[in-house]
């Protein structure tokens, strides 16, 4: 008797304590848990938050990309569909949604969630970005390209959009615009190994073997373990 006492107790405890968390408190937990990639914890506070709250939009927002995260694109997509009902202009979810759509191959429809970021954020640099991606996935690396210059005038420090932006361009047949890009990425950051081994491919395949090699030299000295096999094969 006296353990089932004990056993109850703590039982009325637990069930006051949680009664004491509003589902705010739980979302702010689980936001500390999924930045320290403690993803199961981060998804219980959500479950709680939820719980409580089931109209919560950020709740299912936030497991829609903890769940991406950890691979589950089918699940978290389901997740960002119910934080878009609730809210239909809820931009970050309509972003995500998009980044799953396209995960998924569905890139059209991921162009249109990302239309409807930048119909309501029109300064919405990754929207663009992200759009690009899914453009180019469909062989329209021109449009591709003007989405980048679109994310790149929105920030002019937009690494990604710049490597992204000379990889499409190469792609396009813009050989000396691609160079230009990667350049930019590496003055942006000089640390940005898949830029180098970028030029250096875009100068190869366009004949400029010396250029490839002196390239690939430094990204070797940056740590690149791939550019060091590319250099055994092409420029000895």
């Amino acid at each position: 008797m006296k353990k089932a006492a004990v056993f109850i107790f703590f039982m009325s405890i637990a069930a006051f304590l949680f009664s004491q968390n509003s589902p705010a408190e739980f979302y702010q937990s689980a936001i500390l848990n999924d930045g320290q990639k403690d993803y199961a914890a981060a998804l219980h506070d959500l479950d709680n938050a939820l719980s409580v709250r089931p109209d919560f939009d950020s709740a299912f927002c936030l497991q829609g990309f903890i769940n991406y995260k950890l691979g589950e694109y089918k699940l978290a997509l389901k997740q960002m569909d119910k934080a878009i009902r609730l809210n239909p202009n809820y931009v970050d979810a309509l972003n995500g949604r998009g980044i799953l759509k396209a995960q998924l191959n569905d890139y059209c429809g991921a162009i249109k969630d990302f239309n409807r970021v930048i119909t309501i954020k029109p300064f919405h640099a990754k929207a663009y970005y992200n759009r690009a991606q899914a453009k180019a996935r469909l062989d329209d690396f021109k449009a591709a390209v003007s989405d980048l210059d679109k994310a790149i005038e929105l920030d002019g420090r937009y690494v990604n959009a710049y490597y992204s932006r000379a990889y499409w361009k190469d792609m396009s047949g813009d050989y000396k615009g691609a160079i230009e890009d990667y350049r930019k990425t590496l003055e942006i950051d000089p640390n940005y190994r898949e830029a180098y081994v970028g030029m250096a491919t875009s100068h190869y395949q366009h004949d400029n073997k010396t250029e490839a090699c002196e390239v690939l030299k430094k990204a070797s000295e940056k740590g690149s373990v791939m550019a060091e096999e590319l250099i055994e094969k092409l420029c000895n």
